[in-house]
């Protein structure tokens, strides 16, 4: 029987121990990203618009003696719409001068064109990210509310246990506490 109430003890000093689990997990991430870019292009278009004509223009006049008897026909040639004398047909003619003028003409006109054009980027980016994470987990049993009840009534069934086992010297006890008290009264 002793061995009994002993196991009985021990079992319930091995249920009433708690066990804690306690996690904690932090973290912490920091990321910072800058970036600047920057562009700039410039152009100077430099175009020289100089005019320049050349042109020659010639005369030639031919005189003639006047003719002598014969009439001369001059033969014209037809050329872009202008009529002109077909010098090299006339026949029997005697040349009296030849006078030939030449004019020429150049004309230019300068000129200078310029164009310019400036394209100024400017790209700025920043980024700051930050992340923090922090976890705590805890498991801790939850106390019972009646706890204080089994308590008493494990210490009450071991008292009645213990009565009915050691009941003879318990009640030889008893019965002289009590006639003790009765002798003082």
């Amino acid at each position: 029987m002793k061995k009994i109430v002993l196991i009985f003890i021990s079992l319930v000093m091995l249920s009433c121990s708690s066990t804690r689990k306690s996690v904690q997990i932090s973290s912490k991430d920091e990321s910072f990203i800058q970036s600047n870019e920057s562009q700039s292009a410039k152009l100077n278009k430099v175009v020289d618009t100089t005019k320049t004509d050349n042109g020659k223009i010639t005369f030639t006049e031919i005189e003639f003696y006047p003719p002598s008897g014969d009439t001369i026909t001059i033969p014209v040639v037809n050329v872009d719409g202008v009529n002109i004398v077909n010098v090299a047909s006339i026949k029997n003619a005697a040349i009296k001068s030849i006078k030939q003028t030449i004019i020429e003409t150049n004309v230019e006109q300068k000129g200078k064109s310029n164009e310019s054009s400036e394209t100024q980027g400017n790209q700025e980016q920043t980024m700051i990210l930050s992340n923090e994470q922090e976890l705590q987990e805890s498991i801790v049993p939850v106390s019972d509310p009646y706890k204080w009840r089994y308590i008493f009534g494990i210490v009450a069934i071991l008292a009645i246990g213990l009565l009915y086992l050691k009941r003879t010297p318990i009640f030889n006890w008893i019965r002289k506490i009590l006639s003790n008290i009765r002798r003082i009264i």
